[in-house]
């Protein structure tokens, strides 16, 4: 039974080793707005253009908290943006609520 039951528990020990690594922070990697895209770079698109992809060298963070009066709140949470470029960048940072998307959704 060992070489049969080692044999089919190894999927299960290996995504449960890879659970607990993400868990921990053990080789994670940020995990970007609308998959990557440059939301900066829509602005300049035309209707048909395909997204301009960013790239984690350029990327930067935007803390979010619930400002509703409810008396249940969510989590202050940290989203990821990637863009093409430092131009992209920087302009988000200096103008971060012209360019992500309104009404949540990332």
């Amino acid at each position: 039974c060992f070489r049969l039951c080692t044999t089919y528990h190894r999927p299960m020990l290996l995504s449960a080793a890879v659970g607990l690594g993400l868990a921990a922070g053990v080789g994670a990697t940020p995990k970007p707005v609308l998959y990557g895209y440059d939301v900066v770079a829509y602005f300049s698109l035309d209707a048909n253009d395909p997204g301009v992809l960013g790239s984690s060298l350029y990327q930067a963070n935007l803390t979010v908290g619930d400002l509703s009066n409810s008396s249940k709140k969510m989590d202050t949470t940290e989203y990821t943006f990637f863009f093409a470029n430092e131009k992209n960048k920087n302009a988000f940072e200096k103008e971060p609520w012209k360019y992500a998307p309104r009404w949540g959704g990332f």
